[in-house]
């Protein structure tokens, strides 16, 4: 028998703390996945921290919100960067990594 995490049952028995965390996660993407926060807080992560951003956006159903995220966190990037250049596409990144 394997035992799975608490959070993991609660949403699968659909306990009021699994409707929490997705009301939560949604508002994260509201937060993240809006352009004037993206671009005021995208330039001042690390690659590794907005593609972890991205990550739980895209796994909880907003990869709309994960590429307008990784859009603005990109803007700040140079050719060097993860994500930066102008070759850099973000909902071709988020496609192809999450």
């Amino acid at each position: 028998m394997s035992a799975k995490p608490a959070l993991v049952r609660m949403i699968l028995a659909g306990r009021d703390e699994g409707r929490d965390l997705e009301e939560s996660l949604n508002y994260l993407a509201r937060v993240f996945g809006r352009p004037a926060s993206a671009e005021r807080l995208g330039p001042h992560v690390t690659c590794a921290e907005a593609n972890c951003i991205a990550w739980v956006l895209v796994n909880s159903r907003h990869a709309d919100a994960a590429v307008a995220w990784l859009d603005h966190h990109s803007a700040s990037d140079t050719e060097g960067d993860v994500h930066g250049g102008a070759e850099f596409n973000a909902a071709r990144y988020v496609a192809e990594s999450f």
